[in-house]
């Protein structure tokens, strides 16, 4: 002891408690922005893979004069006309992480043991494509989106309530999606949850 005064070792309560508060307004700030950061390069990485499946989607429709669908099913799936590109040679090269969304459900889709090409199906794509004839010209009309949405389903985590919708002209929208899964989007259609013309 040196002229009176006593020598402390650790902290008092008082001052664990400041720090403790100081600590937690910190974590309280940071988190919610890492968060939204993280969301949105889930939405940056999505719009991307859209792109390029759609590059791969237009050079295939310069040959046949439409995006790839499976004209033998009158409602094709998605997997089925994107199977249809994954065999042509503008597909053929694609990797099955462009077909998961990464906020999405889906399993990367692999390459059959049997087959030179991969093959999607409904357990390895998050996307909708569409079902009905569309061009790569004329009017702008959604060809793909990155999320199923509909009035019996919880809408998946990752996107905070809008969904990406790919336009025949290479633009991505993003469309938001009420708590109801409605969208205020003309082209919406509410049964199925997606943009007229898209199937899953």
């Amino acid at each position: 002891m040196k002229d009176g005064l006593h020598q402390r070792n650790g902290f008092t309560l008082v001052e664990l408690l400041v720090v403790i508060s100081i600590i937690a307004i910190i974590a309280g700030l940071v988190v919610p922005a890492l968060l939204r950061g993280r969301e949105e390069a889930w939405k940056a990485q999505c719009s991307n893979n859209l792109k390029q499946i759609y590059l791969a989607a237009v050079a295939y429709a310069q040959k046949k004069y439409e995006f790839p669908r499976d004209i033998t099913n009158e409602d094709p799936t998605a997997h089925d006309s994107l199977n249809i590109l994954l065999r042509s040679r503008h597909g053929k090269n694609l990797p099955g992480s462009l077909f998961k969304c990464p906020s999405g459900e889906a399993a990367e889709a692999r390459q059959p043991e049997d087959e030179d090409y991969l093959q999607l199906d409904e357990d390895t794509l998050d996307y909708a494509w569409a079902n009905i004839r569309r061009r790569p010209t004329g009017k702008l009309v959604p060809i793909a989106s990155d999320k199923f949405f509909n009035t019996y389903d919880e809408t998946r985590e990752g996107h905070n309530d809008v969904m990406n919708v790919l336009n025949s002209d290479s633009s991505i929208k993003e469309w938001e999606i009420g708590a109801d899964g409605d969208c205020e989007d003309e082209d919406f259609d509410v049964d199925l949850g997606l943009p007229t013309g898209l199937g899953r």
